[in-house]
């Protein structure tokens, strides 16, 4: 993200009316300040097509009126060209935001942008379908089960675990299964 878009990056997942549960800004620290300070939130047009859009788009396509100047300031920190892409999930939103200072995304970039966040939120918010079976032998894994103890609790064959951790390895993107585990728990897809 950062080489794609050297003027900052804004992403966060799973907003409701309650907040959001991860947000992550890495548009510059002078903005922040800015945008802060003078309640921009209250107004932008960036954010007003975010949260009542899906899809993709670039910053000057939105069509929004920009009735307190947001986008001139924004451009004054090197916030000059964006895209933005959102998601809709059951009644969650998610989305990022990229800037640049010297042209607009192209179409290619934007696509890749678009492939990736959805990669993202599909691991965040829906446990990156994890099946059930998978979630079991997981979880049994990281209450310090073998594989043949894993086995005999789930009522399945040895054969059976291994296919299910070999599943979850790959859709998890790790190479064992102390690492499969590890990456379930930080995501919290084995809690309950």
């Amino acid at each position: 993200m950062d080489a794609l878009a050297p003027s900052g990056w804004f992403m966060g997942f799973n907003i409701s009316y309650k907040g959001a549960e991860v947000l992550i800004n890495r548009y510059p620290s002078g903005w922040q300040v800015e945008y802060e300070e003078n309640n921009y939130f209250f107004g932008d047009p960036i954010l007003v097509w975010t949260m009542t859009k899906t899809g993709a788009i670039r910053w000057s396509e939105v069509g929004i009126p920009d009735l307190r100047g947001i986008m001139a300031s924004a451009a004054r920190h090197g916030l000059r060209y964006g895209a933005t892409v959102t998601k809709k999930y059951e009644r969650k939103r998610c989305f990022v935001s990229m800037a640049r200072p010297d042209r607009e995304f192209t179409d290619a970039e934007i696509e890749i942008v678009e492939a990736k966040f959805t990669m993202w939120c599909e691991l965040l918010l829906n446990k990156a379908r994890l099946t059930e079976g998978e979630l079991a032998v997981l979880r049994a894994f990281r209450n310090g089960h073998g594989q043949r103890e894993c086995a005999a609790e789930l009522g399945i064959s040895e054969a059976t675990v291994k296919q299910r951790l070999s599943k979850a390895c790959s859709k998890l993107g790790a190479t064992s299964r102390t690492q499969a585990v590890a990456i379930a728990v930080s995501r919290g897809y084995l809690n309950g």
